[in-house]
């Protein structure tokens, strides 16, 4: 995380009425005062981004375990609800869908709205009864998967919950509000785009199009709205669609 990035989001959290206790000026039981919100914050990352346990955090900060887990779990909490709901939107109307489709349509994928994979992400200590359910034959440990909308900027635009990692895109992506709102027509379809074709007698002609659609790999479903590489051809034209 760039340094301005963790400047920012340290003065969100202060900015917040959840993290009252440990603002300026606030003291602990005996009178001392409360320990810096950016420190916390930064053992908060460093248990996220890099696996540090509580007592790892307390012995290179003197902070103490109880503090630090404490302050983790109301970040947590705060960052799944207020902070998600800021920074992840998905593109719904025209004037916000229209920011996303301009870079795809410079790379000549006019009406993509953005590129969709599921991700996993590793859960430790998993209970024993619900094990084969999270372990995937591609992963070494068991996990939980998210299906996952970016733009062109890597920047997530929807997100489902977590799942077993054994799921698949083709299960996940059903739980995916935006997905499937594109699917059936409630989302964007009022969007407008243009492909070129070919007539009868070879002549380039232009189709108008409506609604949007996603970039994806051949794992999920035949559907209108997720458009993956053509596999099996010959054809020039869609093995360079295609790479």
């Amino acid at each position: 995380m760039p340094y301005t990035s963790f400047l920012e989001l340290v003065d969100q959290v202060k900015e917040s009425d959840v993290f009252d206790r440990w603002k300026d000026g606030k003291v602990d039981a005996v009178g001392s005062p409360a320990t810096p919100i950016n420190l916390l914050v930064l053992c908060a990352l460093h248990c996220l981004g890099r696996g540090w346990t509580f007592d790892d955090l307390s012995e290179s900060t003197a902070i103490s375990e109880e503090v630090i887990r404490v302050f983790f779990h109301k970040f947590i909490e705060w960052d799944s609800d207020r902070l998600f709901a800021r920074h992840v939107n998905a593109p719904t109307d025209l004037e916000t869908a229209r920011s996303q489709v301009h870079e795809f349509a410079q790379a000549g994928l006019p009406g993509c709205v953005g590129s969709m994979d599921a991700t996993h992400v590793a859960l430790e200590r998993c209970s024993h009864r619900m094990r084969q359910l999270h372990l995937d034959q591609k992963l070494p440990c068991t996990a939980r998967t998210y299906n996952i909308v970016v733009n062109h900027r890597q920047r997530v635009l929807s997100t489902t919950a977590g799942h077993p990692a054994r799921w698949n895109d083709k299960s996940i992506v059903k739980f995916d509000k935006f997905v499937m709102g594109l699917k059936h027509g409630d989302v964007l379809d009022n969007l407008t785009f243009e492909l070129h074709d070919y007539d009868t007698e070879g002549n380039v002609v232009c189709q108008k199009c409506k609604g949007a659609w996603l970039l994806v790999d051949n794992g999920y479903h035949l559907w209108s709205i997720a458009v993956p590489p053509i596999k099996p051809t010959t054809l020039w034209t869609e093995t360079g669609f295609s790479q």
